[in-house]
């Protein structure tokens, strides 16, 4: 025997999920890559990075560490900024930052504390 509250119950919860299933299902696709999962562990450890540094950091070439984080730049989960010649990229987005804490994603001395 079915509870019809039970039914009344899940749909309110999709209800009230559902303005922010856009922003978490594109969150879902940019991390559904293993290189760019990779690289915003990298950046969300040591924010401000290089792209050198973050292609050392998750052992890919920065060719794809270029071409990675001008889509999730695009995108608007990170932001890099001039540095010199360098280019140092932030992680921006508080959806990929709270689902990287979920996965355990450490964090360094160079992480800023909240």
């Amino acid at each position: 025997m079915t509870d019809p509250k039970a039914g009344r119950v899940a749909a309110d919860a999709v209800a009230k999920t559902t303005p922010e299933l856009s922003t978490w299902t594109g969150t879902f696709e940019l991390l559904a890559d293993p290189t760019r999962l990779k690289i915003l562990i990298a950046v969300h450890a040591a924010p401000d990075s290089s792209v050198g540094e973050i292609a050392s950091a998750a052992s890919v070439s920065a060719n794809a560490v270029s071409q990675a984080l001008a889509s999730l730049a695009e995108a608007g989960v990170v932001t890099g900024r001039r540095d010199g010649r360098y280019r140092r990229w932030t992680l921006t987005d508080d959806a990929a930052h709270e689902l990287l804490h979920h996965i355990r994603a450490p964090h360094s001395a160079l992480h800023p504390e909240h």
